[in-house]
C-alpha cells in the first residue's frame, strides 16, 4: 500500500467547479485511491445537475483528470453509488 493525496472536484461542462474534499488515501495504485476518495466525497445529487467528477492526485503519472461518471462506474464496484 502507498499513500496518495487525492482531491475530488465536481466539474460542470459550463466551467463551474466545486472542490468536494480530499485527503490521504492508502491504496495499491492512484486509481484505487481515487475510487476511495469518490466513495468518501462524491454526492449523487451532483450527477443529476450535470456534473462530472475530477481528481487531482499527487502522483506524476496520475496528475489531474476529469472523468464522466459513466466511465468511472465501469471501473468501480456498484456499492460506491448505493
Amino acid at each position: 500500500m502507498q499513500a496518495f493525496l487525492v482531491d475530488v472536484f465536481a466539474i460542470h461542462p459550463r466551467g463551474q467547479e466545486q472542490h468536494l474534499g480530499g485527503g490521504i488515501f492508502h491504496a495499491a495504485s492512484a486509481g484505487e485511491a481515487e475510487t476511495l476518495a469518490t466513495r468518501e466525497f462524491w454526492q449523487p445529487s451532483l450527477e443529476d445537475k450535470g456534473f462530472d467528477i475530477g481528481f487531482q492526485t499527487d502522483q506524476p503519472d496520475a496528475g489531474w483528470k476529469v472523468m464522466s461518471l459513466e466511465s468511472l462506474r465501469a471501473f468501480m464496484p456498484r456499492q460506491a453509488y448505493a
